[in-house]
């Protein structure tokens, strides 16, 4: 699933899409399981996007009795190929400049800038190719993985 920063506001100026807003300092949650609190459902993992002393960082946190978290951080043209197993979650957060994500095999691809965030789920493994364009890209990566058999679920 892609979400884009201001996905919700039509018409935007194209030229808006240089994100986040530098002006704009407060964290922000990008995904999160649940993703709220009135489900009644304990926190499993959450990915936040964090000022840092030049840009921007993500967050990672998680209830280590149910989830196994790694990040990973890409820069520069890197070309990576990620494998999801069934259940697993992956998070791809692009921080700076751009980046390309795509099913291995070839029948969909999304760009992303700063601001968007994509989660890749579900109870069938798949293999991902993050392509990040030549310059200053960064782009960081979570993988997240159950501690036991139940598989993760992620609520847009």
């Amino acid at each position: 699933m892609l979400v884009r920063e201001h996905a919700d506001q039509t018409g935007a100026d194209a030229t808006a899409l240089e994100r986040p807003d530098p002006q704009d300092r407060a964290p922000r949650t990008l995904a999160a399981c649940p993703d709220s609190d009135d489900r009644g459902e304990a926190w499993r993992w959450s990915v936040v996007l964090v000022p840092a002393q030049e840009g921007w960082t993500v967050q990672v946190d998680t209830d280590e009795a149910h989830v196994r978290a790694t990040r990973t951080v890409h820069r520069e043209g890197a070309v990576v190929d990620l494998s999801r197993a069934s259940g697993d979650q992956v998070v791809i957060v692009p921080t700076a400049g751009q980046a390309l994500v795509a099913d291995a095999t070839g029948p969909w691809r999304r760009w992303l800038h700063p601001g968007d965030v994509f989660v890749g789920e579900g109870e069938t493994a798949e293999d991902l190719r993050l392509t990040l364009a030549p310059g200053d890209g960064e782009v960081t990566v979570v993988a997240l993985a159950p501690t036991g058999s139940a598989a993760l679920r992620w609520v847009p």
